[in-house]
């Protein structure tokens, strides 16, 4: 799971028990003056369980976002934690499916509304501190300086933008380029992802893992 969770989150710690998260939750702010995005828990675990874990988190930062994975055997917990303020549940065997959901629930909880502006007077969508996308233009400016993209890869970050936050498959590519009387290949498509990704704020194009891609704004 925490190789799969590094195909979308820059820093992804691991922890065996309670206890040890606990600790490296708190080494984690005392390190970067911030805490974790995202904490996911199983209910049982050695030293200190889930709930406990839960409460003290609460106790230190009344937002965090939890994501807990429950056996059907422990239901009997999970009112305390909708009363602490679990973010979600997910049963456990994890679906892989299910986990991509909670997280892409989660993380638009985490948005910071910055992130999100758009000038819908000039169409434009600020992709970072130093991108914004003309969408009236169909021009990438990076610090103010216009970003040479190809006629295609104008296409797939426009395709992109319109399906932020969603997986989009390698088949949804073809298509929108075929619906263009585009003809393109499979491969074309990966190379052509590499190249915009060089182009694009750090991290905004992820791959997910047997999936596709996901863009984040």
């Amino acid at each position: 799971m925490a190789e799969m969770l590094e195909d979308f989150f820059a820093v992804v710690h691991v922890a065996s028990n309670g206890k040890e998260a606990l600790d490296t939750y708190q080494r984690y702010f005392d390190e970067h003056e911030k805490y974790f995005d995202i904490v996911i828990t199983d209910i049982e675990m050695p030293i200190m369980d889930g709930i406990e874990l839960c409460e003290l988190l609460y106790k230190i930062e009344k937002k965090q976002q939890i994501i807990v994975l429950s056996a059907y055997t422990e239901r009997e917990y999970l009112l305390n934690l909708i009363n602490l303020g679990v973010a979600k549940f997910i049963i456990k065997p994890v679906k892989y499916e299910e986990l991509i959901d909670a997280l892409h629930s989660v993380s638009q909880e985490l948005q910071p509304l910055e992130k999100l502006k758009i000038d819908k007077h000039s169409e434009l969508i600020y992709l970072d501190e130093t991108h914004i996308w003309n969408q009236e233009l169909g021009l990438l400016f990076h610090n103010e300086v216009v970003v040479e993209l190809t006629k295609h890869e104008l296409q797939l970050l426009q395709f992109f933008i319109d399906r932020k936050n969603k997986i989009s498959t390698t088949a949804d590519i073809l298509e929108m380029f075929y619906l263009d009387n585009i003809d393109i290949h499979e491969n074309t498509i990966r190379n052509l992802v590499f190249k915009l990704r060089k182009k694009l704020p750090s991290n905004s194009i992820k791959n997910v893992y047997g999936m596709g891609y996901m863009f984040t704004i």
